[in-house]
């Protein structure tokens, strides 16, 4: 469930599926552990679907009884201010996700004390390929904080599509559109063939991080290096490449070719409209796969995807991405650091990531894994789409340790780029 109510650690798993995969994420690691020690509650705060880790969960508990495991799932736009209010109120859970890093940056936290370091740190060094963990990333004053579950090889902007509404329209359904001009003219096309009830584009545009991916990236098509220029330092909101970008969206809201609601909807409520008919294409990530197999498994037959579109037809532009970051973290006031960090040791192993892949949520870490997953043909699709335009993006603190100090120093923008993008949306910038 989601907005911040608590998961039955007991709830059964429904479908075969699912079951296969919770068995096939046991593996080796559900051994008892703590079964000698008094009853232990682990709460654990996520922004991804609840079954992404369930298999963790409950191999967990099986294998040591006295372990209780809280799930509390937040949209990603509630769990800044859900982790704020529970740090000040000393009641934090003991694992968390930090998407958007709380209105500040993990170097920030790190040092204000919200997070510990892992007691089992050189276990899960020894754990991950080398150089995988970097400072300033994931280990912070020489110790091992987090580490990342999926690979940093993927972006946010994938197309993915009706693909009845888009041969209606007189594009390939096994294609999609490629361009600017080729998405808009299938959303015009659409738009004019819904009369009214089906528009080209729905998106969650009340959602400011996710914005501004979807921004930068479709930017980095038209040039830009990325929200800072490598070179310099600057930053590159205001150069001509996130301009076009800008005017390439502004202009499908301008022409009435996005569904009229998308400006108050988050990303998950905007996925819902898509999937029962309000519109064709929707900007997501690889995740989308799994959301609509999970959730709307009667559009599965008419899931379309194509890679991010591209400003000009043989485009060779590529979207720069950062090395991974920490996905889980190990709160300071956890009363259970011991049992929070043997519980994520357990996401360190190959039937972990085979089981991760066929969640079809971002890709898993190892991404050898989703060759030995059963997974729908998008989700293949869209790595391969990856392979082709992603590249490691520089990353200052991984060069240099001490610019994680500088930027812990730094205060958040207000309002920050994703907000500025919405206002453009809606007139208020």
């Amino acid at each position: 469930m989601i907005g911040g109510k608590r998961i039955d650690r007991r709830r059964l798993l429904q479908g075969s599926a699912l079951a296969a995969s919770t068995l096939a994420g046991l593996g080796a690691s559900a051994r008892p552990l703590l079964a000698a020690q008094d009853d232990v509650t682990v709460r654990w705060w996520e922004h991804f679907p609840e079954g992404l880790n369930q298999s963790i969960r409950d191999g967990y508990m099986e294998a040591n009884p006295n372990v209780t495991i809280e799930l509390t799932l937040y949209p990603p736009n509630e769990m800044n201010q859900a982790l704020q209010l529970a740090y000040q109120s000393e009641q934090m859970p003991d694992i968390a996700t930090t998407p958007g890093a709380a209105g500040t940056s993990i170097e920030n936290l790190v040092r204000e004390g919200w997070f510990q370091p892992l007691p089992n740190g050189q276990a899960t060094l020894d754990a991950m390929p080398e150089g995988t963990l970097q400072p300033g990333l994931t280990i912070f004053n020489d110790e091992v904080y987090s580490f990342p579950i999926f690979s940093p090889r993927q972006y946010a902007t994938l197309n993915w599509f009706n693909k009845q509404m888009m041969e209606d329209a007189g594009v390939d359904p096994e294609v999609g559109p490629l361009t600017w001009d080729e998405f808009r003219q299938a959303a015009a096309t659409i738009t004019e063939n819904g009369g009214g009830q089906v528009y080209g584009w729905i998106q969650g545009i009340n959602f400011p991080d996710r914005m501004a991916q979807h921004v930068t990236e479709l930017a980095q098509t038209a040039g830009a290096p990325g929200p800072i220029d490598f070179l310099t330092g600057e930053y590159t909101h205001g150069t001509e490449p996130f301009v076009q970008a800008m005017e390439f969206l502004l202009s499908m809201n301008q022409d009435g070719l996005l569904f009229p609601s998308s400006l108050s909807l988050d990303q998950r409520d905007a996925r819902a409209r898509w999937a029962s008919g309000g519109g064709a294409m929707l900007f997501d990530g690889p995740w989308n796969a799994g959301v609509v197999t999970q959730d709307f498994d009667a559009y599965l037959d008419n899931l379309g995807v194509a890679p991010i579109p591209m400003p000009e037809a043989g485009s060779t532009a590529r979207v720069n991405v950062g090395p991974a970051t920490g996905t889980y973290w190990l709160a300071t006031q956890s009363q259970n650091p011991d049992v929070a960090a043997d519980i994520l040791l357990q996401m360190t192993t190959d039937e972990y990531y085979v089981t991760l892949a066929e969640r079809m949520d971002q890709p898993p870490f190892d991404l050898t894994a989703v060759e030995r997953a059963e997974v729908h043909p998008t989700y293949s699709q869209s790595l391969g789409f990856f392979t082709d335009r992603v590249r490691l993006a520089p990353s200052p603190v991984t060069a240099n340790p001490a610019v994680a100090d500088v930027i812990a120093e730094m205060t958040p923008i207000e309002p920050d780029f994703g907000q500025i993008i919405i206002g453009a949306f809606t007139g208020d910038v």
